[in-house]
């Protein structure tokens, strides 16, 4: 066993394991990644939709439209995806309104403009837009829908892991290999995995366990003597800085928070 651990590093295992608080500190490079066109329609299909964001709808949406890589290393939704099915198409007919969001009119021109649109490209339209990955709607419960987004954003990990490897269990929890298949980590996965633990399993990470994390992360603030977890600073947006606060966070410590907030809500 290695005698790397990750409290060696500055680099927290649920900064580095979670797309919901690694992407907010992402940095915007090209004009493309400014657009916020994704968003602005995930948004309106969220604003009907209780305890769910737009990136939220627009993770779920992207697991039930994509059917492949199309010539890449990622998973993405090109044109022929956005076609309605046959059961789709039946369905309308009979009265079915179809509530994909790519699968509308402005969804199906979205894509051709774009010509594939990858999971990236919609974290990239949430920084744009809200300067942040904004998990929860002012006026939602924010647990709720910390693990609204937990959910959605496992489901599109493991959709796109399944499509690379068709023995993949889809089982809602994210797995080793399944973190290997988009984390940039230098260190032992593993390790961070075991050491996130808040359910009594170390192979794995829960939607329930995630948004504890989500909330943790949403409360972070930088002081004059470093991070620190404020829950009133819980306001559904987790944003560069408290990504960055996340970030220096020690991991015990940090799970002794993440322990709590999952104890008293999931």
């Amino acid at each position: 066993m290695s005698d790397f651990s990750i409290n060696d590093y500055n680099d927290s295992g649920a900064y580095q394991i979670m797309r919901g608080i690694n992407k907010a500190d992402k940095t915007l490079w090209t004009e493309e990644q400014e657009d916020t066109s994704i968003m602005e329609l995930a948004d309106k299909k969220a604003q009907n939709t209780e305890n769910k964001s737009g990136i939220t709808v627009a993770l779920e949406d992207f697991a039930k439209t994509t059917t492949g890589f199309h010539g890449s290393n990622s998973s993405n939704i090109v044109s022929d995806d956005t076609d309605l099915t046959f059961f789709e198409k039946v369905g309308e007919f009979f009265g079915k309104k179809n509530d994909n969001m790519f699968k509308s009119e402005e969804g199906q021109e979205l894509v051709t403009k774009n010509g594939a649109i990858y999971q990236n490209d919609i974290f990239y339209s949430a920084l744009a837009k809200d300067g942040g990955i904004k998990y929860a709607k002012d006026g939602d419960d924010v647990y709720e829908s910390a693990l609204n987004f937990a959910k959605a954003d496992i489901d599109a990990i493991e959709k796109a892991y399944q499509m690379a490897d068709v023995e993949c269990n889809r089982n809602g929890k994210l797995q080793l290999h399944e973190l290997h298949s988009y984390m940039d980590y230098d260190g032992n996965a593993k390790e961070a995995l075991e050491q996130m633990n808040l359910a009594g399993s170390k192979k794995d990470i829960t939607a329930r366990e995630y948004a504890s994390y989500l909330i943790a992360a949403d409360g972070m603030v930088q002081t004059e003597d470093g991070p620190k977890f404020d829950p009133n600073a819980v306001d559904g947006l987790i944003s560069k800085e408290n990504s960055e606060a996340t970030k220096e966070f020690k991991n015990e410590d940090l799970q002794e928070i993440a322990q709590q907030i999952y104890d008293e809500n999931y």
